[in-house]
């Protein structure tokens, strides 16, 4: 969470109030590594160069988009007499106030050097939608460069076969066995699971799999239907990390799969 100093460097209506939230990468990077011209030039107009020298690299950022002052959500974990502690130390919010801070309204907004947004990005929502899983994305059929039919389609649970944690930047906890799940629905498994890799390198250590499939059911929108099913149900006893995809125990995670009704003949 990132907020403005009670300082003369920070303009007026951003002191003492709550800016945004960034999504990081733990590790340790110089600022010139990822920083724009622009930003770099505006460090050297304001006699900053050397300083915030070191840094750690942003992957995502939302922007606040409601006026709140800083002590409405951080009543504990902030004092204003230590203030540069916090800022150094970056103590961790309490669990209710980062439930109060889930319920701020934020837009997503791009990061120099990152991905472009994906399509739709969280506008003016709040905060913890962010972190909950997508909706079934709805298929289109008819004619466009090509034609499209609807017709029987399947639903996958597709496991990632390699250190999920690094793949998400994080540390991987000791004795930690949880795996890297994605879920969705296509009318050809093989084809799927090669589009989820082509953006590995050929040597990469880790790939999507195919864990399991369903049996085919009538049509992409009842096989939409079953992914909501899972995500709805992945969302409590699995950790969403947005979109299709979740963290979790893998026996959960199949229990979960196969007790959505349609996935074998026997469930229908």
């Amino acid at each position: 969470m990132i907020y403005g100093a009670v300082s003369a460097k920070t303009q007026r209506r951003y002191r003492n109030r709550v800016i945004g939230f960034l999504e990081v990468n733990a590790h340790a990077i110089r600022d010139t590594d990822k920083a724009s011209a622009n930003g770099m030039q505006y460090k050297r107009s304001k006699g900053w160069e050397d300083k915030w020298t070191y840094a750690i690299p942003v992957v995502r950022a939302w922007r606040v988009d409601e006026p709140i002052l800083l002590e409405r959500i951080a009543p504990k974990t902030y004092r204003p007499e230590a203030g540069q502690a916090i800022a150094v130390w970056n103590p961790p919010l309490l669990p209710e106030e980062v439930d109060l801070a889930l319920r701020v309204k934020v837009t997503e907004v791009g990061v120099f050097g990152e991905s472009p947004l994906p399509k739709p990005a969280l506008q003016r929502t709040a905060f913890s939608e962010a972190f909950r899983p997508s909706r079934a994305f709805p298929g289109s059929f008819g004619k466009r460069t090509a034609t499209y039919e609807d017709g029987p389609t399947c639903m996958y649970l597709a496991r990632f076969e390699g250190d999920g944690f690094a793949l998400l930047g994080q540390a991987k906890p000791q004795f930690d066995k949880s795996v890297l799940v994605k879920i969705g629905v296509s009318n050809d498994k093989s084809r799927r699971a090669l589009e989820l890799n082509l953006g590995f390198p050929p040597a990469s250590i880790g790939k999507w799999v195919m864990a399991l499939v369903s049996e085919p059911y009538e049509n992409r929108r009842a096989a939409e239907a079953a992914e909501q099913a899972f995500k709805d149900e992945g969302d409590k006893r699995l950790r969403s990390l947005g979109g299709e995809f979740f963290l979790g125990d893998w026996t959960s995670a199949q229990l979960i799969f196969a007790a959505i009704p349609g996935v074998s003949r026997f469930g229908r």
